[in-house]
């Protein structure tokens, strides 16, 4: 790497500097190991992204494919997906020359760290330990203020803000950038990401395989079979318990209760408003997966509300005084709410039996699949307290 310690870039066209730039051979061409045909089937279909290799082209991601675009003389502007004027967008590439075809340019991944450009291809150069390059003077300066960007092959350099992002070899998880930050999240339990619409969907409407059911608390568990009973981490899944296996423990097998329902084991296991249930465990499952909503809180008396984003509590709030909060209006109103949800009496029904207790002997509660085909996309519950209970079906 070029060191420059006893003289500084305004010497960079002696015949010195350019032999030594040109023995470093480190060219900058872009980024030969981008590849966008492995990162669009990660993305919803029609998703526009940017080239980190240029400022002018963009891809399309079609149909888990890759199509590329030119905007020709402009410059690719990620955040509104248009051409626009080179003057108006700082353009952040892999190759630091795109602007500048001939002399010096700051390496915008190092702060020690300079190209040399000749007709748009770069060279790479790097001040001595403890110097930064300076780009307005063309100079290694010690403490000379810096703040490095991201890489250029960082997803949140060319996916746009509120993209998702499919985890690769997860059927739940996924990513956003938000801030130039990349976040992660996970689909709420129950539900599987699909990478081709961007959002949480039931597992029937996602082509995806995850043969991993969700970890077992230690205090679940089953004492005979043929039951259901709470999986102890949510207020809408459960197992069943099939039979035992040669080591002599019961097969669990994971399922999760319809869309506004909440699972609770009476009567051999059934799935009620989930208005009508105390649950001890986060309450926001299901809600918030499009926009922030608010659900009821367990033991508050319904003074209060949870709020929800992407099927998890985020933070808490209560109403003004003298009003409760309507989980089913999603507002604060002056009459008294009495939900079973927020209540403070121990007698109310509550998710909360985590061992086998009731074997389940009609042939109609068991069903070989779970057919529950309405969209989990916003929550707008119109459902009564006084509504039957879904049976609880056996996962398969």
């Amino acid at each position: 790497m070029i060191k420059t310690t006893t003289f500084g870039l305004t010497y960079t066209f002696s015949s010195l500097l350019l032999v030594l730039l040109i023995a470093q051979q480190s060219l900058a061409q872009g980024n030969d190991t981008f590849n966008p045909n492995t990162l669009c089937p990660l993305l919803a279909n029609g998703t526009k992204i940017k080239d980190p290799r240029y400022c002018n082209v963009y891809i399309v991601c079609m149909n888990d494919t890759s199509v590329s675009g030119s905007c020709g003389d402009q410059f690719f502007d990620l955040n509104t997906g248009l051409c626009v004027d080179p003057d108006t967008i700082d353009c952040i590439s892999s190759n630091p020359c795109a602007k500048q075809s001939t002399g010096f340019a700051p390496d915008p991944y190092s702060c020690n760290g300079y190209y040399y450009c000749s007709n748009g291809v770069g060279t790479h150069g790097e001040c001595s330990s403890g110097l930064n390059y300076n780009p307005d003077t063309n100079n290694c300066i010690r403490n000379f203020p810096c703040e490095i960007t991201m890489l250029p092959d960082d997803y949140c350099n060319i996916v746009p803000v509120g993209a998702f992002i499919k985890v690769p070899d997860s059927c739940t998880q996924y990513q956003t950038c938000w801030q130039s930050q990349l976040l992660n999240g996970t689909c709420p339990t129950g539900f599987l990401f699909d990478a081709f619409r961007g959002d949480c969907d039931y597992p029937q409407n996602v082509n995806c395989v995850d043969k991993n059911n969700p970890e077992i608390p230690v205090e679940v568990s089953c004492n005979q079979t043929g039951v259901f009973i709470s999986d102890g981490v949510t207020c809408n899944g459960y197992f069943y318990c099939g039979e035992k296996n040669d080591e002599g423990d019961y097969k669990m097998i994971h399922g999760n209760c319809p869309v506004d329902r909440f699972f609770v084991a009476t009567n051999g296991g059934e799935c009620l408003p989930r208005t009508s249930i105390r649950c001890p465990y986060d309450r926001c499952v299901t809600l918030g997966l499009d926009f922030m909503q608010m659900a009821n809180i367990d033991d508050d008396g319904c003074i209060g509300f949870a709020i929800c984003q992407y099927g998890k509590e985020i933070s808490r709030a209560e109403c003004p005084q003298g009003q409760y909060f309507d989980e089913m209006a999603q507002l604060c109103v002056d009459e008294e709410i009495t939900y079973a949800a927020c209540s403070t009496s121990p007698s109310s029904t509550t998710t909360s039996s985590t061992t086998g207790s009731t074997i389940i002997t009609s042939s109609s509660t068991i069903s070989s699949t779970t057919t529950t085909t309405a969209s989990s996309q916003i929550y707008t519950s119109t459902t009564a307290t006084t509504e039957a209970a879904d049976s609880v079906k056996v996962p398969t």
